[in-house]
């Protein structure tokens, strides 16, 4: 038995077409047949029937076949950890998470001068909730976390730090039809008047519980974590959510033209910090806080502007 068996029975299994798994493998459809039937034989079990759909799998083959899949899974993780033990520098990962919002810096510092300086890097990065990237930090899991600190939470535990970015406040989101853009100061009821949409955060979530304090329960019609969804529902429903002002200008997902901000700092603290947190006892790798640092002068310099 080889891999190379292991592998063919894997294809083969999503294709009732020998000769589409031929063409998909390089082979001629004899060999491919030859080389299945010797698997067959060798561990005494029929993978595969002929059918007038064609090739299908056997009760008995999609069990070996979750076992073959698992073999193959496992080779190639032997593999690439042997490649990144025998040579380090050229397979290093940048493990960062965020919440909420891609920023566009972190895309843009990626491709530009990061990949010239290291061009064996791969950059992981994903979008987690606020304790997720807590435990994951803490944990030596990944190299940062860009957060949202609010200003009630300064505190974030042993064993992780806080480095702010930027500032930001966060606004209300509506279409361009709502009539709170008529307003000169929102008030209260103005607030009561409105539908609301929000995001999986938690400062929203906190900014939310703050407005129902002052104004009673108010209606919330959807939650969601995609931007398009959150979009549609803001202008079809003329529903508002929430946004930080400065996300405008550093992420694709905030900026839309049919979409206004509008100001509720008089009713409620709506400050909060951007940031950096990184395990206090264990530091970013060095490819890591370089990444870093050029996210941070990025963002520095698209607030300035």
């Amino acid at each position: 038995m080889t891999f190379e068996q292991l592998l063919y029975a894997e294809v083969l299994s999503h294709h009732p077409s020998m000769q589409t798994a031929a063409d998909i493998l390089h082979i001629t459809k004899s060999g491919l047949s030859l080389s299945i039937n010797q698997l067959e034989k060798e561990l005494g079990v029929k993978i595969f029937e002929k059918t007038s759909k064609g090739t299908v799998v056997t009760p008995a083959g999609l069990q070996l076949l979750s076992a073959v899949s698992s073999v193959l899974h496992s080779k190639n993780a032997l593999v690439s950890t042997a490649a990144t033990l025998s040579d380090p520098a050229s397979h290093e990962t940048v493990s960062i998470r965020y919440m909420n919002t891609m920023l566009t810096s972190f895309i843009d510092c990626f491709l530009g001068a990061f990949q010239k300086e290291f061009p064996n890097v791969m950059l992981d990065i994903r979008r987690y909730e606020r304790d997720q990237i807590l435990q994951a930090v803490r944990n030596q899991e990944i190299d940062a976390g860009f957060i949202v600190m609010p200003n009630n939470l300064l505190e974030l535990g042993e064993g992780v730090q806080f480095e702010q970015v930027c500032q930001s406040n966060i606004m209300l989101i509506c279409s361009a039809e709502n009539e709170l853009l008529q307003k000169e100061i929102i008030t209260l009821d103005d607030l009561k008047s409105q539908q609301y949409c929000m995001y999986n955060d938690e400062s929203q979530d906190y900014l939310f519980n703050q407005l129902q304090f002052l104004c009673g329960p108010l209606p919330l019609i959807m939650r969601s974590d995609d931007s398009w969804a959150m979009h549609e529902v803001i202008c079809k429903k003329n529903a508002v959510s929430f946004g930080r002002a400065i996300l405008a200008s550093l992420s694709r997902e905030e900026a839309s033209d049919d979409l206004k901000m509008v100001s509720i700092g008089h009713l409620v603290d709506d400050h909060s910090n951007m940031g950096w947190i990184t395990n206090s006892y264990h530091g970013p790798s060095a490819p890591a806080m370089k990444l870093m640092k050029m996210i941070t002068e990025e963002i520095k310099k698209s607030v300035a502007e």
